[in-house]
């Protein structure tokens, strides 16, 4: 199993007011918490920062995003272009809880699609996904043609999807979903998702 991991973490954290990344959560801060879950199924692990400088964590490469300040799709496309494996695991910096055992089932499944994605809730989970770096032409096409929401951009690869019946076996409660994007957040969320690992807030 050979991975490259990338955490995107180049967002504004406006809803939270304060830089996500840097948020304190069980001892360390979210993008050192990302990283380390990444490393232990990933041979290197790239932060796209946004500007690529903000997040220092040692052992880790910074990449600027795609496009300055067009979401996490340009995070994506960045990272996948700097990756040095032909496969990425991708998550959010505001996901405490990604599951590198899931990553582990989405290596599995992949066979040669430009994308494995779970679907959580009847939607793609883009955010806590494996992709080709192959992929990353396609999506630059979509990033620099103006295109912004990155399920869409997702769903337009044509992925394998992974249900809960299938994920369900690593992660019956669906944890790797959840993620913080305002203050009450980092109280109610340990409890946002049934066993059905479908949102319930």
């Amino acid at each position: 199993m050979t991975l490259s991991g990338l955490v995107l973490a180049g967002g504004r954290s406006r809803r939270m007011g304060r830089d996500k990344a840097l948020i304190g959560y069980e001892g360390e801060t979210l993008v050192e918490r990302a990283a380390r879950r990444l490393a232990e199924v990933c041979d290197e692990v790239i932060i796209a920062s946004g500007d690529g400088l903000r997040l220092p964590v040692p052992g880790c490469r910074q990449v600027a995003d795609a496009v300055a300040g067009a979401g996490p799709l340009s995070g994506l496309v960045a990272g996948l272009e700097a990756a040095g494996h032909p496969l990425v695991a991708v998550a959010g910096v505001d996901m405490p809880h990604l599951s590198p055992a899931l990553f582990r089932l989405l290596f599995v499944r992949h066979a040669g699609e430009p994308a494995v994605v779970p679907e959580v809730g009847g939607q793609l989970e883009p955010l806590h996904a494996l992709y080709a770096r192959s992929a990353a032409p396609a999506l630059r096409c979509r990033l620099e043609a103006g295109e912004r929401p990155l399920r869409a951009a997702v769903e337009g690869l044509g992925p394998l999807v992974v249900g809960p019946e299938v994920w369900g076996a690593v992660d019956p409660e669906g944890r790797f979903a959840e993620n913080l994007n305002q203050p009450g957040d980092l109280d109610i969320v340990p409890k946002a998702f049934g066993a059905e690992g479908r949102y319930r807030r």
